[in-house]
């Protein structure tokens, strides 16, 4: 039995790190925070640490002063896991035994309670498919946005009446 980790080839293509502070729930929203999807596609190209993204807590807004990124140099690949959906069966809680049929709970509320982002889940769902996950590497990681430093406080004086 061959116990070997697989070799991947890591394709060449441009990838560049965003540690965004915020929970990402709409990539939309997300990347309008960033400033613009150009703005977004113009760091991809840049190489020099000296270039800085900025995050905008409110976009809209032109009086909000934007949070500047610290710009690191890393070595990462960036990978695409695939598992199997979720069935709906559910395992004991601190159990390794097989999965039981869960019938109190229909297969799309046990979706919406299982967050895919979670990585215990993923490393979990890849033991119990470990001949069914696929993973495939997408790019190098050269470099990663952080944004580190404290926002100014600022407050809107759009309901404030001045007599």
């Amino acid at each position: 039995m061959n116990r070997s980790a697989p070799w991947f080839t890591v394709p060449s293509v441009p990838v560049v790190g965003v540690e965004h502070p915020f929970l990402i729930t709409d990539i939309k929203r997300a990347v309008d925070t960033l400033g613009c999807a150009n703005k977004v596609e113009s760091l991809v190209g840049q190489t020099s640490a000296s270039v800085e993204a900025d995050l905008h807590l409110r976009p809209g807004d032109r009086d909000s002063k934007p949070i500047a990124s610290f710009n690191s140099k890393t070595d990462n690949v960036l990978l695409k896991v695939t598992v199997p959906k979720r069935t709906g069966r559910k395992r004991r809680k601190a159990s390794d035994r097989e999965w039981q049929n869960d019938a109190e709970a229909p297969a799309s509320k046990a979706r919406l309670l299982s967050d895919p982002r979670d990585a215990r889940r993923l490393v979990q769902s890849m033991r119990d498919n470990s001949d069914r996950y696929h993973i495939e590497p997408m790019g190098f990681v050269r470099q990663t946005h952080r944004f580190r430093r404290r926002k100014h406080l600022d407050y809107r004086l759009l309901s404030v009446l001045i007599a």
